[in-house]
């Protein structure tokens, strides 16, 4: 695609964006939304599945239901007599489902007889105009992307108020901690606080356009928004470079901020909010009412622990950036566990399927999570998307708004068995074993046994991914092989960049020379999540 006919594109989002600020959405607005959506679920997944399945010739899904034998007519009954949930476990055993792999690395698809390859385009929403491909913070890899549309991000905008509400941060300054494009989180989160009438006072990232390899279009879309937003009278925050190893400032903003307001809500990653709460200790600084809304990876005991050392409160969200972005879930102030976020089974169905991973050197069963995405809106359709995580699942009711709209279906404890997070962001594992397994020891020399990366999280909560470099291998400088590393990252196209900035000027990755942990005799290239 041409950079020219980005532009036209970009000029195209500018008067999507006059439709955007036109109007405010009210806390009214936001529950009437929610609770019309919920109880229209089933009619809204059913024109999904009509819509962009089975009316769509190019769908992936309408290959995989014709070789299930499943027509539309089908589904409708399952879904009218069981609900969406049960149609989907059927769907399942039937073969209409799709593996991380399958969508994340072109992996082949086999069911029955028939082999074929998707890539992520395919499972675009045909009725969806996309303006701008991104990737999330927390990008999966090689090849990953996210989309960006106005109508998807004003659907989101309605779960703002019960957001705020839940966490007790309604009325209080907001500001963000999080990357510029290509990630899509921080820009979206600026455009929706808008839309509610409470705009982001402070937007800081952690990396620069040149640390993330910023491609022309990146920028060109960042500034169409930020000043393209202004010709209709929204004046949004421009990203503040902070530097990981600074977030005294962040830290200074929100001791600042809360002497003269009282409180303030910063939404960062889970590893950046450590780091700031860290610096206020450090530093004396006094943010303690505050409230932090994390994301992009597990809010561990210990990262819980030294961000509420600070005084600060803290809850999680929970997205799924494959379709653009789809609110999986948030906390609320009576989270519990610490991870604990309501499910919007308004706009996404989860159901669980069991699958043999291999975790710390032993082999355990989890309950993988498969996610199918609901309304007409999303920017990607997904059935029975194996999203690479898994966790717990459950009923309960809660008090606040979220449980009095209906949302009472709860999912904490979720973790990831494909890939490697550390700071935010995400790589997938596959990636990081080809750099481990052929690039070292091409380039060093040893063995793929000999090389092993290690992700451990500390007593403070802060994540450290080691490298562990066999004594065998012989004499390297440990600073060419970390530079190594971050190399092959930038070769991913996005994910891979993003990463390899922010690792890099965060320290992430460090060597470390002994022998690569093994259990009966197996190395395994990744270790992850182990505790210090």
């Amino acid at each position: 695609m041409s950079i020219l006919t980005d532009v036209a594109k970009y000029n195209r989002l500018v008067w999507d964006l006059r439709d955007f600020f036109k109007d405010k959405i009210t806390l009214e607005q936001s529950k009437q939304v929610l609770k019309d959506r919920i109880r229209n679920r089933g009619k809204h997944f059913l024109t999904t599945v009509q819509k962009a399945i089975y009316e769509n010739p190019v769908s992936p899904y309408l290959k995989l239901l014709r070789i299930a034998g499943c027509e539309y007519g089908d589904i409708e009954t399952d879904v009218n007599k069981d609900g969406i949930e049960s149609a989907l476990d059927r769907l399942l055993k039937a073969g209409v489902y799709l593996k991380y792999e399958e969508f994340k690395k072109g992996s082949e698809v086999v069911r029955g007889s028939q082999r074929f390859r998707f890539k992520p385009s395919d499972f675009d929403n045909p009725f969806v105009s996309v303006l701008i491909q991104g990737s999330s913070s927390g990008s999966r890899g090689k090849g990953t992307r996210t989309t960006f549309d106005i109508g998807s991000q004003t659907q989101g905008c309605y779960y703002r108020f019960p957001e705020l509400i839940a966490n007790n941060t309604l009325g209080i300054p907001q500001s963000i901690y999080k990357p510029i494009l290509p990630a899509t989180s921080g820009i979206s989160l600026s455009l929706r606080q808008w839309k509610i009438g409470y705009p982001v006072a402070h937007w800081f990232t952690p990396v620069n356009e040149q640390q993330v390899n910023a491609s022309l279009r990146d920028k060109l879309a960042l500034r169409y928004i930020l000043y393209g937003s202004r010709i209709w009278g929204a004046k949004l925050a421009e990203p503040e470079y902070v530097d990981l190893q600074d977030a005294i400032k962040v830290a200074k903003w929100m001791a600042e901020t809360n002497k003269q307001y009282g409180s303030c809500c910063l939404h960062a990653s889970v590893s950046p909010a450590v780091k700031v709460s860290q610096a206020a200790i450090q530093n004396g600084l006094d943010i303690n009412g505050t409230h932090f809304i994390v994301s992009g990876e597990p809010l561990t005991e210990a990262k819980h622990r030294q961000i509420t050392a600070s005084g600060a409160t803290v809850s999680t969200r929970y997205t799924m950036a494959e379709s653009g972005g789809t609110h999986i879930g948030c906390g609320c102030s009576y989270s519990n566990p610490i991870d604990d976020v309501h499910h919007f089974f308004d706009t996404s169905a989860i159901i669980q399927n069991p699958k043999t991973i291999v975790l710390n050197n032993t082999e355990i069963t989890v309950n993988a999570f498969l996610c199918t995405t609901i309304l007409p809106t999303v920017p990607r359709i997904f059935i029975n998307y194996e999203s690479d995580d898994y966790g717990i699942m459950e009923n309960h009711p809660c008090d606040c708004i979220f449980g009095q709209l209906g949302f009472n279906t709860h999912i904490h404890h979720v973790r990831s068995y494909a890939k490697l997070t550390g700071v935010g962001m995400t790589v997938i594992n596959t990636d990081l074993v080809r750099i481990l397994e052929e690039v070292l020891p091409q380039k060093y020399g040893g063995s793929a046994a000999d090389y092993q990366l290690l992700e451990e999280e500390d007593a403070e909560g802060r994540t450290h991914l080691n490298l562990l470099i066999s004594p065998s291998v012989g004499t390297i400088k440990e600073d060419d092989v970390v530079s190594t590393v971050l190399e092959e990252l930038r070769r991913i196209p996005q994910g891979g960049r993003l990463a390899a900035g922010v690792w890099e000027q965060d320290n992430t990755l460090t060597v470390k020379r002994m022998s690569p942990i093994s259990n009966s005799g197996k190395v395994l290239t990744l270790q992850l999540t182990k505790t210090k």
